[in-house]
C-alpha cells in the first residue's frame, strides 16, 4: 500500500524540480541568486511553523525546500564544471 504523504510529496518535488529548470531555461534573467532567494524565503515559513506535522502544508514545504535544494546543487555543480 502506498502512503499517500509520500506520494504528494513525491508529485511536490517532481513538479517544483520541473518548474524551476522550465525558469532557468526560460528566463534569461533567472539565476542562482533567485534559487537562492526563494530558498530562503521558505525556510523563513518553515521556521514559523505555521501549519501543524503532516499536514498538506507541511509536506509541500518539505518538499518545495528539497526539490531548490537539490536544483540549486545540480546548478551549482554544473557552474563548477563550466568554470573549471
Amino acid at each position: 500500500m502506498t502512503d499517500p504523504f509520500e506520494v504528494a510529496y513525491d508529485r511536490v518535488f517532481d513538479t517544483t524540480c520541473a518548474s524551476i529548470e522550465s525558469r532557468r531555461h526560460d528566463e534569461a534573467s533567472f539565476r542562482i541568486h533567485d534559487l537562492e532567494k526563494l530558498l530562503e524565503s521558505q525556510y523563513v515559513a518553515e521556521g514559523l511553523k505555521w501549519t501543524g506535522r503532516n499536514s498538506p502544508q507541511e509536506i509541500r514545504r518539505t518538499a518545495t525546500i528539497a526539490a531548490y535544494e537539490h536544483v540549486l546543487a545540480e546548478w551549482r555543480a554544473e557552474s563548477s564544471k563550466e568554470t573549471s
